[in-house]
């Protein structure tokens, strides 16, 4: 409990994830390895990291890439080639990981239990991206992306209390993003009631101030009018 009181677990140990990656790759079982960092500076970072450590630095005993968005589809491809006999894959990735793209021969997880996600200021009327924690769903599901073809071995940057202080589920992304482009489309789809009686009616409705800021800003660039 004393050594846990001094981590912060707010910022990434990029030391400590470095050391685990080189005890990985230095062991005798195979298998990809997977690391799930918030966004592509985190990624950056760990990346340059590696590549000066004597053991996954070595090309002809790791191979080292990036996965996130803002890739090629012919970069994002590379994650599922095959590596030579004796090289060991490690794949440095954001949550695209977690659902959009499967790597088969993955073994390892390392989870920094991160993301950056959209969120909405209805008051501002301003939409930014902000690194927060995912859900217990998302840690289980980056869990799984371990041992599909073999049992696998996850570890989390992250205590069992933090675990416990996470969100079940993700906020749905009409709850934190702007809802401009879904009023057009309810209009578009000619929506019995007004605006704000649909959005009531959805499992989760957005805030009436959401609702509300949107109505205005589409007004105000003329894609709607008070009909």
């Amino acid at each position: 409990q004393g050594s846990m009181a001094l981590v912060d677990e707010n910022r990434i140990n990029y030391e400590l994830m470095v050391e685990l990656l080189n005890t990985i790759a230095a062991g005798s079982e195979d298998g990809a390895v997977l690391v799930f960092l918030p966004g592509l500076r985190e990624i950056q970072t760990l990346v340059e990291e590696l590549m000066r450590s004597p053991t996954i630095g070595d090309e002809q005993r790791c191979r080292v890439l990036a996965l996130h968005s803002s890739l090629s589809p012919q970069d994002q491809q590379r994650v599922f080639e095959p590596t030579p006999r004796g090289c060991r894959k490690v794949v440095v990735a954001t949550n695209i990981a977690e659902t959009s793209i499967t790597i088969d021969d993955v073994v390892f997880v390392v989870d920094a239990g991160k993301a950056k996600i959209n969120k909405y200021d209805p008051a501002k009327r301003m939409q930014s991206l902000v690194e927060c924690w995912v859900s217990q769903a998302s840690v289980k599901q980056r869990t799984g992306r371990a041992g599909r073809v073999k049992p696998g071995h996850c570890f989390r940057f992250f205590s069992r209390n933090r675990h416990r202080g996470m969100d079940k589920y993700e906020v749905p992304e009409m709850l934190r993003t702007p809802l401009e482009g879904l009023v057009l489309q309810i209009k578009t789809l000619r929506l019995s009631g007004t605006i704000h009686e649909v959005f009531k009616s959805a499992l989760e409705p957005p805030a009436e101030q959401s609702v509300g800021a949107a109505l205005t800003t589409l007004s105000e660039i003329g894609a709607i009018d008070s009909n």
